[in-house]
């Protein structure tokens, strides 16, 4: 009986520590898909100004795609 406690212990703990890595994991995934995508939009404005377009336009567009890819991130993630 005592080896069945200490086995359940165990596995309880183990349980704990995949939980607590997938939280980690899917944490550090957010960030580095949401790194990238900024980055997206920072070469994106910086390509627009080189081009000589109108800012607003641009941040039309830029607040258009975060609202893009946080609706795909969230959908992936669902």
């Amino acid at each position: 009986m005592g080896d069945q406690t200490t086995n359940d212990k165990i596995s309880e703990a183990q349980l704990a520590q995949m939980i607590d890595l997938n939280a980690k994991l899917l944490s550090n995934a957010a960030s580095t898909y949401a790194y990238n995508k900024i980055n997206n939009v920072l070469l994106m404005q910086i390509l627009a100004k080189l081009e000589n377009r109108d800012l607003e336009e641009i941040r039309g567009n830029v607040e258009r795609y975060i609202a893009e890819f946080s609706d795909e991130y969230i959908k992936m993630n669902s």
